[in-house]
């Protein structure tokens, strides 16, 4: 990996230029020529970008991740070509792996390890994933980190506005000071494995013996800092549901929407990485939730304001809602605007709830997403007066993440009754709400 900062500092700002060369070139052109020329312009950049993200790894290559789940904002050829990063990254030399055992256990993997794989099976932003076996031929997975890793990501972090730009080049009024703030909050946190088995291990012990969702076991006694050592979970990839039958797809969509925000709900906790390269689809029709590096855990209160704001929403009452808003530090209080006109234009964040039955679509995605990152007119002016509170970033990453995977599958469903089930405790309201319930004291889905 090469993590030099000179080039770090370089490539976002030669990435840039290309991309405005080829835009500008494109108006030596005139009608369907000039829309033709267009396309292969933005498919270029797109194929640069990922490419040098992948390559640079870190903080430049999660946002990639992020950038790709962003359906209906970025041009469709932009969003393929990121889709990529997130489980196909260039891997390291097994040379290197090798350097972290020597570092971590002072021997290397195959004596660590009954059996240990060379080639990874997945490779991402922080770390690449290797096959192994215990002593006793227990299959496990084994996450490495990426030597020289942190010192990139801390020198990413303070060039990747450029990086980010190229997103607002393409997608015009996208607001990318957001997703830098998210990225510097949570990219850093994923850097220490030990905090991230803590993470998983709590998910674990939640979700120990549920019906269809499931969490990998960590191997404590083996992991480090910058090795992460868990059961080994055979599924297929995400990326694979956009060919199953309707009905499978929206069982899905279910099962991960119950996943973020039972655990919100119930346990308090927030996994902030909704990208398809952490989900694994299992033959038995449980979903595997693979990754932890990047989670939130909320306090009471919060949470009890949280639910305050969702049943305004869901009672249509909207002074009840700007109350709660205020409350979470969503809207600074005092806001020079009527408590109808700031509905109108928030209450696109929470759309899926506010229907009965409502179907993810790219156009849903982009207008949630567009809504909340105006920067003219009303709903500018609004946004000037809306924050992001500490802890909050986790939310809107995933709000929007996930929005943007549900919509890559199309997934429909009753959400606003899923939701009410958390936070007023109502009986099950689907099939898997009753097979969840099945499996508690309290006869409610977790």
């Amino acid at each position: 990996m090469r993590t030099g900062r000179v080039r770090r500092s370089i490539e976002p700002a030669r990435l840039a230029g290309s991309a405005a060369v080829r835009w500008a070139s494109t108006y030596l052109y005139r009608g369907e020529q000039r829309q033709l020329k267009r396309k292969q312009a933005v498919l270029r950049t797109a194929e640069d970008v990922t490419r040098t993200m992948g390559e640079m790894k870190g903080a430049a290559m999660k946002l990639g991740q992020v950038l790709s789940l962003m359906t209906g904002v970025l041009p469709e050829e932009m969003a393929s070509q990121l889709a990529g990063l997130q489980s196909n990254a260039p891997p390291m030399a097994y040379e290197l792996v090798e350097q972290v055992f020597e570092r971590e256990y002072g021997q290397p993997p195959n004596r660590v390890f009954r059996k240990f794989q060379k080639e990874p099976f997945a490779a991402a932003s922080i770390g690449q994933v290797h096959r192994a076996e215990l002593a006793d031929g227990t299959p496990v997975a084994v996450k490495v980190q990426y030597p020289g890793v942190r010192q990139a990501i801390e020198h990413d972090l303070a060039n990747v506005g450029m990086m980010i730009g190229l997103g607002g080049f393409i997608a015009r009024g996208l607001d990318t000071q957001a997703i830098i703030r998210d990225l510097k909050e949570g990219i850093r946190a994923e850097l220490d494995y030990l905090h991230e088995a803590a993470w998983q291990q709590r998910f674990f012990d939640a979700y120990d013996g549920h019906a269809f969702i499931r969490v990998p076991r960590v191997y404590h006694e083996l992991t480090t800092s910058t090795v992460l050592v868990q059961e080994y979970l055979r599924g297929r990839r995400f990326g694979e549901a956009r060919q199953l039958p309707k009905p499978e797809r929206d069982r899905l969509g279910e099962i991960i929407y119950r996943f973020c925000f039972g655990s919100l709900y119930r346990h308090r906790l927030f996994n902030g990485d909704p990208h398809p390269g952490n989900y694994l689809l299992l033959d038995d029709g449980a979903v595997a939730f693979v990754d932890y590096g990047c989670v939130a855990e909320f306090s009471n209160p919060v949470v009890t304001d949280f639910k305050w704001l969702i049943r305004s929403l869901l009672a249509g009452d909207i002074e009840g809602w700007r109350r709660a808003t205020e409350q979470l530090g969503i809207l600074h209080s005092g806001a020079p605007f009527t408590t109808r006109e700031l509905y109108d234009h928030m209450h696109w964040y929470w759309a899926p709830i506010l229907q009965e039955r409502v179907e993810f679509t790219p156009e849903l995605a982009a207008e949630m997403v567009r809504r909340n990152t105006m920067t003219t007119g009303m709903g500018g002016e609004i946004n000037k007066h809306c924050n992001v509170p500490e802890g909050m970033v986790f939310l809107t990453r995933i709000n929007f993440g996930l929005a943007g995977l549900l919509a890559g599958i199309g997934a429909s469903g009753p959400w606003r009754a899923i939701v009410e089930e958390y936070v007023d405790d109502r009986p099950p309201s689907t099939e898997l709400g009753r097979i969840s319930a099945a499996t508690t004291r309290s006869g409610l889905p977790v």
